[in-house]
């Protein structure tokens, strides 16, 4: 029998619900992030403007809604009120009545980041590893060996090993005994969930816009961006974007150039103020190594259910679980699909084993 004890191999939302969960439970754990920071795809700026996920729909997404008021979270709603405007070439702009989703869109006071560092908070500092890529996973008749890479090259021993990465990034671990062609097939054709998308956001002194009584939404078919939203989140003003060029066109600008093109195009859509942000960002998530595969540059054409049931092969079958955020069945993608990801996957490591005959 081995002593229980999990590797959690990435430090995005789920691997950090994860963290939380087997420390609540009492259950043995350490948690290995190859990035310096916790987050994975969430980011923020530090005046809590969202750069990675910003939503979640507590309709139909109980686990968010659930976490956001376990954990003293203050959570608001998207600012829909007023019309949208419509670009449909370069200075064809057009008003019209803005679009309200059936289900309320919230989002956290602060910064979806908030969600991640409240969850940490409480974790034991020991059991946190930044910077610290795991690069092999070997299993024996102990468990799992894990050698980590960079200057870590020392073998550690668990009883699981949980991976709460995009299942494309299984590519960057070495396993022993190998992942079958099928597994591995199956794994590396699941889309990372937003990974070929980039965000522009811009900070205003106000919202000015809500003065025009425009709600902030903006669809363009001109871009660089190609849908835009009020970012505003609490005493602090914003607008971001979906940018709608590919990351390989993204690539041919320089960094200050694709701002201006952004503010070009805010400057158009709202007027002079837009254009002249106290301050923005680019986050392109194409260009994150920890995040986006060389498969991951261009977006798939729909947003499907990732079936990820039965993937791992009978070799690894309960050592070897999938808890990233694509593992979440029906929620695949989103920041609930995490959470429903590492539920599943608690329910199976706390069954209880037969008592010995």
């Amino acid at each position: 029998m081995y002593k229980k004890k999990i590797a959690i191999v990435g430090g995005g939302l789920a691997g950090v619900y994860a963290a939380y969960r087997l420390d609540q439970a009492g259950i043995e754990f350490d948690l290995f992030e190859a990035r310096n920071r916790l987050g994975g795809r969430i980011l923020s700026t530090e005046t809590g403007l969202d750069l990675g996920p910003t939503w979640f729909w507590p309709d139909v997404q109980p686990r968010m809604s659930e976490i956001v008021t376990q954990l003293g979270l203050v959570a608001f709603a998207q600012h829909e009120y007023g019309d949208a405007l419509l670009e449909r070439g370069f200075g064809q702009v057009s008003r019209r009545q803005g679009y309200r989703s059936g289900n309320t869109t919230m989002r956290i006071e602060g910064g979806t980041t908030r969600l991640i560092s409240t969850l940490s908070a409480s974790l034991p500092a020991n059991r946190i590893h930044l910077g610290t890529e795991v690069v092999a996973a070997n299993l024996d008749e102990n468990g799992v060996a894990l050698r980590l890479g960079a200057n870590h090259s020392e073998l550690h021993s668990y009883s699981h090993i949980w991976l709460a990465i995009p299942p494309r990034l299984t590519q960057r671990i070495a396993f022993d005994p190998v992942l079958s062609e099928h597994c591995v097939s199956r794994l590396y054709s699941v889309p990372t969930w937003m990974a070929a998308h980039a965000k522009y956001v811009a900070r205003y002194s106000h919202p000015f816009w809500r003065e025009q009584g425009l709600s902030g939404d903006a669809f363009s078919s001109t871009g660089p961006l190609g849908e835009i939203h009020d970012a505003s989140n609490g005493e602090t003003s914003a607008l971001f974007g979906f940018f709608a060029i590919s990351a390989l066109q993204r690539g041919r600008f320089g960094d200050a150039e694709l701002r201006n093109h952004c503010r070009e195009q805010l400057n158009r859509l709202f007027g002079d103020e837009a254009g002249n942000p106290l301050e923005d960002w680019i986050q392109d998530w194409a260009a994150e190594q920890f995040t986006a595969s060389a498969d991951d540059q261009t977006p798939p054409r729909w947003h499907g259910l990732y079936d990820l049931t039965n993937v791992i092969d009978n070799t690894w079958d309960d050592r070897l679980v999938l808890i990233g955020s694509e593992a979440g069945g029906e929620y695949g993608g989103y920041m609930e699909g995490a959470l429903l990801a590492v539920d599943v996957a608690l329910s199976r490591v706390q069954e209880p084993r037969p008592a010995p005959i």
